[in-house]
């Protein structure tokens, strides 16, 4: 069991309470790609009717044919880049640019892009997983630079709904603490238009975003130093603008998260339910378990493995010797869980492509 916070018995409860589809599924252990011919079988032998128990409101729709994703902010990082508490990634999907994320400085992501020979003046979209500083600083600078070389880049930013809900210090609560309520007017008088999400969206063929994801699993993956407000009432910050960006394809979804404030267990399940019903082919980013207990982390890696994920590049907050653990979880190898260090890839059809320091 993960210990529970208060927010975590109220977590508690909406799993006690959810439906028994997915009690039955995570009991007897069947991935969801095969729950068709499994209720197929269960109407066979009880001459009941399941079709209610389909996961109905999965997405179905474009595929992707070709993807890659390159680390361009993480915590490692060898030869002439550098790390940083932060992530970025440039995502390429079927000739479309997205950055996923911006990095904590103002000019890492632009400097590893230059050593990696990565072209960013490509990017019209970014998608921010949440708020925080590590994930947002360098977007400003990003866009300054690239409009230099290509003036129509970055025309849209895609965030869920909560992202910009004001945030005070607990212990100092006259100390407004969300950064982009003020970096928002700024960004905007440079021609560039916030997309507000409250739900799964489709924002390229086969790219989705998650939107909020909702905290089905007592996944506590937040600090307590902020709070948010919501509705007019100040609560503990829970991160409730965390979302994913999602890749479809025919050999399953490939998953970006930011830090997983979520919970990367409950993101991965709402992907799933909603946006793709197949195993995890691909998931990277950070998981934020840098700091986990080892009971955290058995539950974490028994419920990917239920998943099916099967590949893992994480880096960032998700910690190096929980990543390993993970990694022996899942029975994945060094070929398909590596740490995403700066300069690593992921390309669809081929794997993980590990920098050295990553290897």
């Amino acid at each position: 069991m993960v210990s529970l916070s208060a927010a975590g018995e109220i977590e508690l409860e909406m799993i006690m309470n959810f439906s028994i589809r997915r009690v039955l599924i995570r009991r007897v252990m069947i991935r969801r790609a095969t729950i068709k011919n499994f209720l197929a079988l269960l109407s066979l032998v009880t001459g009941l009717t399941c079709t209610t128990w389909s996961h109905a409101n999965a997405a179905v729709g474009d595929t992707a044919t070709e993807a890659s994703v390159t680390i361009l902010s993480s915590n490692l990082a060898n030869g002439a880049a550098v790390g940083e508490w932060g992530l970025s990634a440039l995502v390429q999907v079927d000739g479309q640019c997205i950055l996923f994320d911006a990095g904590r400085y103002p000019d890492t992501v632009i400097r590893n892009a230059e050593v990696l020979n990565v072209d960013l003046s490509c990017v019209t979209d970014v998608v921010l997983s949440h708020f925080h500083f590590d994930h947002t600083t360098g977007l400003i600078p990003i866009i300054e630079n690239l409009r230099e070389i290509n003036p129509d880049a970055i025309r849209r930013v895609h965030v869920a709904a909560g992202f910009f809900a004001p945030r005070r210090v607990v212990s100092q609560s006259a100390i407004a603490a969300n950064q982009m309520i003020d970096e928002r007017s700024r960004i905007e008088a440079m021609g560039v238009e916030f997309l507000v999400h409250e739900q799964a969206t489709e924002i390229f063929p086969a790219v989705w975003v998650s939107g909020p994801v909702e905290r089905l699993h007592p996944e506590t993956n937040y600090g307590t130093a902020l709070e948010v407000s919501l509705d007019g009432e100040w609560v503990r910050d829970h991160l409730p603008e965390s979302q994913a960006l999602v890749i479809r394809t025919d050999q399953g979804p490939i998953v970006l998260l930011g830090c997983g404030h979520s919970g990367v267990v409950n993101a991965l399940s709402q992907i799933q339910e909603q946006i793709q019903d197949e195993a995890i082919h691909a998931l990277m980013g950070g998981l934020h378990l840098f700091a986990a207990s080892d009971e955290t982390l058995n539950w974490t890696a028994e419920n990917l493995k239920e998943i099916g994920v099967q590949n893992l590049m994480a880096g960032h907050c998700t910690g190096i010797e929980p990543l390993m653990r993970l990694r022996a979880g899942l029975s994945l190898n060094r070929r398909t869980a590596v740490v995403g260090a700066v300069g690593s890839r992921f390309v669809l059809g081929e794997g993980i492509f590990p920098t050295a320091i990553a290897m």
